[in-house]
């Protein structure tokens, strides 16, 4: 088996263990050697993949977002059809586990979902600024594109913390509205 194929099935363990055991137990009490041996994987397989178990979550988010992305065209940068799409697939896609501990106020999970989702907007935005702007990253530009993250962040955890009370068209509606002047900055 070539190693990069070990390496991928290893992480793929190691991310649905630590799904599975926060099913059972909140996410600040589980620890590596948990993991590992819900895995079925040696502690040092562990350290060859991830460094820590921050790490596995901010790559499973990552890899939602990733796969949210490639949900809609580059004209649906930023409009209300994005918005809902990234509702509804966040609705659709995140494990009832993750949901649980989000449930249960646990800040560290609300701290990587953070990370994560920002890592994915900056990722967006240098993707698609001009090349020049790129060079220029304006002090405006900047904290628009944190607040722009921050408020995407606090609107996915608390429509969350709600159970989906609205529905996911009703969220990129809001969202649209409420981060108006963030895009017109970022666009």
């Amino acid at each position: 088996m070539y190693a990069g194929s070990r390496s991928q099935q290893s992480k793929e363990w190691i991310i649905l263990a630590l799904l599975q055991l926060m099913e059972h137990q909140v996410y600040s009490d589980i620890s590596i050697t948990d993991i590992a041996r819900r895995a079925g994987l040696a502690r040092q397989t562990f350290y060859r993949n991830y460094q820590d178990k921050d790490d596995i979550l901010f790559d499973f988010l990552s890899r939602q977002f990733a796969h949210f992305r490639s949900l809609w065209d580059d004209q649906d940068v930023l409009s209300e059809k994005m918005f809902v799409s990234l509702f509804r697939t966040w609705q659709d896609q995140i494990p009832a586990s993750l949901v649980a501990n989000i449930c249960n106020y646990d800040r560290k999970i609300r701290q990587i979902i953070f990370r994560s989702l920002d890592h994915f907007i900056q990722a967006l935005f240098r993707m698609h600024l001009p090349a020049e702007e790129k060079q220029q990253h304006s002090s405006l530009h900047y904290y628009a594109q944190r607040s722009f993250s921050s408020t995407l962040h606090v609107l996915l955890i608390e429509w969350t913390l709600n159970r989906f009370a609205q529905s996911p068209e009703e969220m990129g509606r809001l969202t649209f509205q409420l981060t108006s002047s963030m895009r017109s900055h970022l666009q």
